[in-house]
């Protein structure tokens, strides 16, 4: 996945601090970072985002970008954490770094724990729910 935000140092920063990802690749002066996760196998890319570019940046013509705060249609990332005691265990873990969340909340029958990047994009981790069919 590829998020367009506004510096891409302090968000890779927070990425890093908040999910535990850690990087891949990066080249700082064109504003582009890829984190990933080992276990989870998956890659996040930063980019700046064209508003935050100098005059005359290149620009994708078909990657609109909300002015409020997200990006795009984006309504937000979700990650799947095991179980509710490992949801809570990342409430924990983002209290204690001074990360801002509501605690886990249920969800659509889910436990469910959401935040926010420093560009306000909605991050959620989600646990299976202990729904009956």
């Amino acid at each position: 996945m590829q998020l367009r935000v506004t510096d891409v140092g302090a968000s890779a920063k927070w990425y890093a601090a908040a999910l535990g990802l850690e990087p891949y690749a990066e080249d700082l002066d064109t504003g582009y970072v890829a984190l990933r996760h080992r276990g989870a196998k998956f890659v996040v890319v930063l980019i700046t985002r064209s508003d935050s570019r100098p005059s005359g940046g290149g620009e994708c013509p078909d990657a609109a970008e909300a002015t409020d705060g997200g990006v795009g249609s984006l309504d937000h990332l979700a990650f799947a954490v095991p179980d509710g005691d490992g949801l809570r265990a990342w409430g924990d873990h983002l209290t204690a770094i001074g990360i801002a969340h509501a605690g886990v909340v249920e969800e659509n029958g889910n436990p469910s724990l959401q935040l926010r990047d420093p560009d306000g994009i909605a991050i959620e981790l989600v646990a299976p729910g202990g729904r009956q069919a």
